[in-house]
């Protein structure tokens, strides 16, 4: 297991950051397009103003969603909702609009979650290790087509007292990771806030297809566990206390086929 860990904490940053983008998207876009929230039970209200017990959207349960439509909208021909729901460790709320072309764009888009609920949550499929920490994440922007597929993509995500069990626990600490999307490429930038493992880089992911590739700055800070940095040294980190260049290339739908090399 130790020998993967380095490459486990770089998937794992990236990973909940891919996870984040599409999380909220994909509720909102079920939201806006079928009238009423989805499979909603216990409504209350109308369209302009109301609340839902619970809402399913693709098999994910939302709790207390709350919306309430913006008046003025409706002179400028669009729907300009507040929503606001639920998670069962945490909250999403932002502002949802749809116009006359058809596209969905929302703003002030906040996500606020456990990162191992998130992963269990919005997950296609199961990681071989487990999350810890908790997710909040702004969108300053997103702009999604008619189907649904993303056209533009602003924000950050931050993961806080992240950690990971990959064979034995890692405590790791505090990760950020910029996001700027336009079309079929997204820019991440990879930041570490304050954490016993350093991860600077960058990276371009192709939300389609799922593609990853980058490069970071890894390495075992002041503070690291003495097991820590000798399991750093069974990946093949002659130093981890040095800064190591890795570039990392593989697909966020299959964690096993995560790739890096050393430079």
């Amino acid at each position: 297991m130790k020998r993967k860990l380095a490459l486990a904490v770089i998937f794992v940053v990236v990973f909940l950051t891919a996870l984040v983008m599409t999380f909220p998207a994909s509720h909102a876009w079920g939201i806006a397009s079928s009238g009423i929230p989805g499979d909603a039970y216990g409504l209350r209200g109308t369209i302009w103003e109301g609340n839902a017990a619970t809402v399913i959207i693709d098999q994910h349960r939302l709790d207390r969603v709350r919306w309430k439509l913006q008046p003025g909208s409706l002179w400028r021909g669009e729907l300009h909702y507040q929503i606001q729901a639920d998670l069962a460790d945490g909250q999403v709320r932002g502002y949802v609009r749809t116009g006359l072309d058809g596209k969905l764009r929302m703003s002030e888009l906040r996500l606020d979650a456990g990162a191992d609920e998130l992963v269990r949550a919005a997950s296609a499929r199961p990681l071989p290790l487990r999350i810890g920490g908790r997710i909040d994440a702004y969108f300053r922007e997103v702009v999604l087509d008619r189907e649904g597929n993303p056209e533009r993509i602003e924000g950050m995500v931050n993961w806080t007292n992240g950690n990971i069990y990959f064979g034995d626990e890692y405590q790791l600490g505090d990760y950020a990771v910029r996001i700027d999307s336009s079309g079929n490429v997204t820019a991440l930038e990879i930041i570490t806030v304050e954490a016993l493992l350093r991860v600077d880089g960058s990276a371009t992911l192709q939300p389609d297809s799922g593609q990853l590739s980058g490069e970071v700055l890894f390495q075992a800070m002041e503070g690291a566990s003495p097991d820590l940095v000798q399991g750093l040294r069974f990946t093949g980190l002659p130093d981890p206390m040095a800064e190591n260049l890795i570039r990392f290339n593989g697909n966020i739908n299959n964690p096993m086929g995560f790739r890096g090399e050393l430079q």
